[in-house]
This record gives structure tokens, C-alpha cells and sequence, in this order.
């Protein structure tokens, strides 16, 4: 769990709220904007097909920062998002 004053905008962070945890489960992504309106929330990008310097040209999703951790957790985003080449025919 993280604060939203411990946040800035590029930081890289691991969403994984509690009904996630029972599988371990998680999604990396990156801070795109901390939006004057919430309190509570940041937008935060999750897939980009690996193209993370470009995060802020991909769609964020607005995420409570009580599912959110500082640093990107090892090994990938875990069964959440497809393999790069899965999505290549696209």
C-alpha cells in the first residue's frame, strides 16, 4: 500500500489489491498523472507492450492508491496481461 503524497508522476508501481492476493497476482505500470480532483486515486498505466519510455502516449486507468505498491514486482506482470507476441497478429 502506498500514499498518494508519496507518489509522482513516472514512478514505476505494482497494482495488487486484496482479492488479487489469494493467487498472486499483480500488474506493473507507471504513474501517468495525479489528477487535482481525487484524493484517494492516481492514473496509472499498465499495458504497453513493453514500451514503457512511450507510457505516456498509451491509456491510463484511474487507480485507488490502496491497491498500488512502489517498484515494479519481478517477473512480469503475472497473468494479467499477453505475451508481446501474442498480440502481434493484432
Amino acid at each position: 500500500m502506498v500514499r498518494l503524497e508519496d507518489l509522482k508522476v513516472g514512478d514505476k508501481v505494482h497494482y495488487q489489491p486484496i482479492h488479487y492476493l489469494k493467487e498472486d497476482k499483480w500488474e506493473n505500470g507507471i504513474v501517468k498523472e495525479i489528477p487535482e480532483f481525487s484524493l484517494s486515486s492516481v492514473r496509472v498505466v499498465y499495458n504497453c507492450l513493453g514500451d514503457w519510455q512511450n507510457y505516456q502516449d498509451y491509456t491510463s486507468a484511474l487507480t485507488d492508491v490502496l491497491d498500488l505498491n512502489i517498484g515494479w514486482r519481478a517477473g512480469g506482470d503475472k497473468n494479467l496481461n499477453p505475451k508481446k507476441e501474442e498480440n502481434e497478429h493484432f
